[in-house]
Order: C-alpha cells, then structure tokens, then sequence
C-alpha cells in the first residue's frame, strides 16, 4: 500500500491536578502525565509553571489545557515538545 503524506497537528490534553515535578536545568519543571495509550513527557519554562500554579490559585475547581507537538519516541511514550498551558475554571458540580 503507497503512503500518502500528512501532517500532525497539535496534541491537546487536558488536565485537572498539578503534576508532580522535577526540577532540571535552568529551573524549568519537568513531569509525566499518563494518557491512557502512553507517557508523555512535558518540559515548561519556569514563567510557565509559575504562571500555571498561580492560576490555580484563582479557581476553586480548575482544568488545564496543555498543547504541543509530538516530539521524540520514549520507551513508554513521546516527549511533547513546544508545550503551552492555558488554565480554565472549570464548572461547579452541582449541588443536588
């Protein structure tokens, strides 16, 4: 079968907690997030993860949506390179 080509467009996941970080270079957070099918590796600039975390700040209830491209192949997934984070309030549960 011949291939066509294509392109991937961004991958969006959304999230609803803090993940748990490492600190590496530089001061940029690095943590995993596990999306059923694979691990995804997420690098963010310090701005970014302060930016994140004082969001959260603000809503009670939250999601995040984190945005990238597929990057490098890991043995248990993919690395998300260029990610971007934009945090939302996130509707209340109603109360019955």
């Amino acid at each position: 079968m011949l291939s066509i080509s294509g392109v991937l467009g961004p991958l969006t996941i959304k999230i609803t907690q803090l993940p748990n970080v490492t600190v590496v270079e530089n001061d940029w957070r690095s943590f995993t997030i596990d999306i059923g099918s694979a691990i995804v590796s997420v690098t963010v600039r310090p701005r970014i993860w302060n930016n994140w975390v004082e969001g959260t700040k603000q809503y009670q209830n939250w999601s995040a949506i984190i945005t990238g491209r597929m990057g490098e192949l890991t043995d248990v997934g993919f690395v998300l390179e260029q990610p971007g984070i934009q945090i939302f309030e996130a509707p209340s549960e109603p109360v019955d």
